[in-house]
């Protein structure tokens, strides 16, 4: 038996422990936690400073790493904390969110020691975690939510795929690798679309009008579809070999649909509440490595601009401004941005920046990959010193959860 550093309350088991109570509060910490580690690391290694040899070539390593890592932690907490809300189930907590908690860390250990482990080995730690996910949620979405969240069971399996990809190479089966890592991201890229779209309006519009300031924002399906599908076809272009014009055709159709989305959001209102603007900025990213990935096929730009300015600027904002918000409204408290949240939010922004920025710049590429990482690092550390003893600890209100 253990007690509570905060309340002083017995805890009978790990299992009791408050950051067990529900799924948002160990994997956002994981995330957050892997976010501001996980980038420095990698900085440090491709400047040399640290030796790593892992099974995939170090880029796809650290490609693999933010994604099934440091994205699908946020993805784990998000679905462990919505599906219940959807479905009116009770969450996941416990023991059996251990078992995930676990199935995830074993994961990051296999990647991390992969050049010293069997390649079997590290891809059957690796890739457990999602299907472990997709088990404890499927039976909830399915019997009570098929028809509206089904889609997230969908992306889980199809990132198990791309997951599978990766792993082949690693194993020496074929030269998968960057197929895979391309359609996560592409995976990725869809979730923020799909989510994005959910929250964004919704959250705009109910925070503002909390200011007393009027708001309406109407539905428009066909665009929100549009977007969808888009961002679908042009993931299943890539991941079927699609000619680069074609995939860059398409790419440059779902930034339009993209854009068009943000501009009738009213972001413009928003930029005294950080909750809200950093909402539209994420999107903004999302716009703008569209834009940047149908440029990067037509060969206008270097790829690696269009990977950055999604998978850092779209995905990680996305990511940051729902753990922030999460945080705040699953613990009880207040949907007001903790006086930091901002700064956070901002390097965050101006580390993806430096990031997409690098490759057109060749002379400041080591000046501009480093600042990029200790401003990455900057964002998610400032997450954990202000959010994660929110999520280590009790509610205020005492209520579980």
């Amino acid at each position: 038996m253990i007690s509570c550093p905060v309340t002083g309350a017995r805890i009978e088991s790990v299992a009791d422990h408050p950051v067990l109570g529900y799924g948002f509060r160990p994997f956002f910490a994981l995330c957050g936690l892997y976010g501001a580690l996980a980038v420095p690391a990698w900085v440090a290694v491709w400047l040399g400073y640290l030796p790593l040899a892992p099974a995939l070539p170090p880029s796809y390593w650290h490609a693999h790493e933010m994604l099934y890592g440091f994205a699908a932690a946020a993805l784990g907490g998000f679905l462990l904390t919505a599906v219940p809300n959807w479905t009116g189930q009770g969450p996941v907590r416990g023991w059996p969110l251990l078992v995930l908690v676990l199935a995830w860390l074993a994961g990051r250990v296999a990647m991390w020691l992969s050049g010293t482990l069997p390649p079997a080995v590290v891809a059957v730690a690796d890739i457990a975690f999602l299907p472990t996910l997709a088990l404890f949620q499927a039976p909830a979405i399915v019997v009570r939510s098929a028809r509206r969240n089904a889609v997230f069971l969908v992306i889980l399996a199809a990132l198990t795929v791309a997951n599978l990809g990766i792993h082949f190479e690693a194993l020496g089966f074929a030269a998968t690798g960057k197929w895979g890592l391309l359609l996560a991201l592409d995976l990725f890229v869809l979730t923020v679309t799909l989510v994005g779209g959910r929250i964004v309006p919704a959250f705009t519009q109910g925070g503002l009008k909390a200011q007393s300031i009027p708001t309406a924002i109407a539905p428009a399906p066909r665009l929100d579809l549009a977007a969808i599908l888009s961002v679908a076809a042009m993931a299943v272009a890539e991941a079927a070999h699609a000619p680069s014009s074609v995939v860059g055709a398409l790419a440059l159709v779902a930034a339009v649909a993209a854009l068009l989305r943000l501009a009738r959001w009213q972001g413009h209102k928003t930029w005294r509440w950080p909750l809200l603007w950093v909402l539209q900025l994420g999107m903004a990213w999302l716009v703008a490595g569209l834009a940047l990935k149908s440029a990067a096929a037509f060969a206008l730009v270097p790829e690696a601009m269009a990977l950055h300015a999604l998978g850092a600027g779209a995905i990680g904002t996305m990511i940051l401004a729902v753990m922030t918000r999460a945080t705040l409204g699953h613990t009880g408290r207040a949907l007001i941005a903790v006086a930091g949240s901002g700064t956070a939010y901002l390097a965050l922004s101006f580390g993806t920046l430096c990031r997409v920025l690098a490759p057109l710049l060749p002379q400041w590429q080591v000046a501009l990959t480093v600042a990029g990482g200790a401003l990455w690092a900057v964002a998610f550390v400032l997450f954990l010193r202000l959010y994660g003893p929110m999520l280590l600890f009790p509610r205020p209100d005492g209520r579980k959860g």
